[in-house]
């Protein structure tokens, strides 16, 4: 009995030591918590807390390029996801369809086809996984959700309509879809040869797997486009010059920001807003500007693409980086601090069992999918082991 509280006491002053170690790590960095409006607002500075890190990124599987295997190949993946249990699911928008393999990078299967009928898609745009074992795909023509199982059979689906950006299953197999709505009517718009910036509203919708039980985030407003009327029924259209980026973490947290401004706004289920967080920044200038309306004078802070949760919920921001051969990443634990900033070959799309996986074109010009173990540059592959 003496043994064991002196066991647990030895343990309560080595926790007790860590969490005054990590809590003077954090108190030393001069982030500003302020509350604007209501909200808890985390502000850091331009250099993160724990530095900047470069990663080698070994390779353990490449998918797609196998030219014995005419299925197994790529045609021309547009996003992954990988389940639970390893398998691997790539979703090839050329093809209309999703590659199917195991956890050792070997075809399984291809799962939907193109048309219209039950199962049927026509321009897969994005797809996720429930932690059920379901497939949710959003068809960017049809205007529809399609549901399958890991199978490919026919489960269900409903319409969205409109235009939407990215599609995002929570743990709770609950999903988000986003809509974005122009303000006021194209036709309104005067004839002319110059580009007009227009703003768009965007919402955040929740459903079930059914589609039903709507629930709203937003409207988020601000996100701008630029639009050209050549004629009575002609328009010219831009990418937006900014966009609204958002993704949403196990529990049904969502993470939003409006990139023409470094702040990611974070939401609980309800809707209402937890805190807010980002850091003081400096605009990259887009080398490729000559004064034309169509370009940007200086990147937005970060790109126009989903963030990435890793496994310890901290929040990965692909920013813009002057070297347009590497994917740069800001990294914010779950709390808004920023906590370091990474720089890799390419870019990350899931991370699962302490792994990335990516898509990223080959010397011969496949496109494949393949999955790393990161090792920060100044550790030796054998230090990981």
């Amino acid at each position: 009995m003496r043994y064991s509280k002196i066991i647990s006491s030895l343990t309560l002053l080595l926790f007790i030591s860590l969490l005054s170690v990590s809590c003077s790590k954090e108190s030393a960095y001069p982030a500003v918590t302020e509350v604007i409006e209501g909200v808890k607002v985390i502000t850091n500075p331009d250099f993160p807390r724990d530095g900047k890190v470069q990663y080698v990124m070994e390779e353990e599987l490449s998918i797609g390029a196998d030219e014995t295997d005419e299925n197994a190949m790529l045609n021309r993946p547009i996003d992954l996801k990988v389940a639970e249990d390893g398998t691997i699911y790539v979703m090839d928008w050329r093809d209309v369809c999703i590659k199917v393999y195991d956890s050792s990078g070997k075809y399984l299967r291809s799962v939907g086809r193109k048309g219209n009928g039950p199962g049927e898609f026509d321009i897969p745009v994005y797809m996720d996984l429930s932690s059920d074992g379901r497939i949710f795909l959003l068809d960017g023509r049809n205007y529809r959700v399609t549901i399958l199982d890991t199978a490919g059979n026919h489960l269900g689906g409903f319409r969205v309509e409109g235009y939407h950006s990215s599609m995002i299953t929570d743990g709770m197999n609950r999903l988000y879809f986003a809509k974005r709505s122009r303000k006021g009517s194209l036709q309104d718009l005067p004839i002319t040869k110059d580009l007009q910036e227009i703003e768009n509203d965007v919402i955040i919708f929740r459903t079930n797997n059914s589609g039903e039980n709507m629930f709203q985030f937003g409207p988020f407003r601000g996100e701008k486009e630029r639009i050209r009327r050549a004629g009575e029924d002609s328009y010219l259209s831009t990418s937006p010059a900014y966009s609204i980026v958002w993704t949403v973490d196990r529990e049904g947290k969502l993470y939003q920001g409006f990139n023409q401004h470094y702040r990611i706004n974070v939401f609980d289920t309800d809707g209402n807003q937890l805190f807010a967080f980002g850091r003081e920044y400096t605009p990259v200038i887009n080398k490729r500007y000559t004064g034309k309306p169509i370009q940007l004078k200086y990147h937005p802070p970060y790109k126009p693409v989903s963030g990435v949760l890793d496994e310890d919920s901290n929040f990965w921001i692909y920013i813009y980086s002057e070297n347009e051969e590497e994917a740069v990443y800001d990294v914010f634990s779950p709390e808004g601090f920023y906590i370091k900033q990474v720089t890799l070959p390419c870019r990350i799309l899931q991370f699962k069992d302490g792994k990335a996986y990516s898509i990223v074109s080959t010397e011969e010009g496949f496109m494949v999918v393949k999955r790393f173990k990161l090792i920060e540059k100044s550790q030796t592959i054998e230090d990981q082991k």
